[in-house]
């Protein structure tokens, strides 16, 4: 059973939450819920929580700050943004501060039970409906990672279009090859998906 927590400035929006997914019949325990950050840290410290379903944009203690929070007191919690907000900077901002995955609040329950499944598996999730963010994105790039040069050519032969068999041909390498090469950018990058790789790789010049 997943323990889940949520946090929203808006009461009804916890509520309808909580109703969508006991419509689901997913099986989940929502543990708590809270409408502030600040109310969400503390209340965290006394139960046991798997996951915590979190809005950006809040008064007093924001979505930002509060995964900042949550991922320092509590590291083995999962944090899900899940939003309304889709400035590309606000964006990029919370999943620096390690954000498991960010979905929008239209998504859906079905993407929302997908996302709790696979972020308890460790794998970080960027729903269908969240624009690129590294892109288009103004933040600087300092928390770009270092690539070997394998991974450098893997990127820029994606880039120019190829899919990933055409770049193992290319490079004459197998395509289990470059799928290894595909998870650690992922992993490097906290991202799954390659073009938003590719787009941060080109701003900060590690690729053309």
């Amino acid at each position: 059973m997943i323990n889940l927590f949520l946090v929203d400035d808006h009461e009804y929006l916890i509520q309808g939450l909580i109703a969508a997914l006991e419509h689901h019949e997913f099986e989940a325990n929502i543990v708590g819920s809270a409408t502030s950050g600040k109310e969400a840290i503390n209340l965290l410290s006394s139960l046991y929580v798997d996951v915590v379903l979190l809005d950006i944009i809040m008064p007093e203690m924001d979505g930002i700050e509060c995964c900042r929070q949550i991922k320092k007191d509590f590291p083995h919690i999962k944090v899900i943004a899940l939003t309304g907000e889709l400035n590309p900077d606000i964006l990029l901002n919370i999943w620096l501060e390690k954000a498991d995955g960010i979905l929008t609040k239209t998504g859906g329950v079905d993407e929302l039970v997908g996302t709790i499944k696979s972020v308890m598996k460790g794998q970080k999730v960027i729903g269908n409906d969240v624009p690129g963010f590294f892109e288009y994105s103004e933040s600087p790039t300092n928390h770009v990672p270092k690539l070997t040069i394998t991974e450098r050519e893997v990127l820029k032969l994606l880039g120019s279009g190829l899919t990933r068999q055409e770049a193992a041909d290319k490079m004459n390498k197998t395509k289990y090859s470059v799928e290894f090469h595909c998870k650690n950018l992922f992993r490097k990058f906290n991202t799954n998906r390659i073009h938003s790789i590719i787009a941060e790789a080109r701003k900060a010049r590690l690729i053309k």
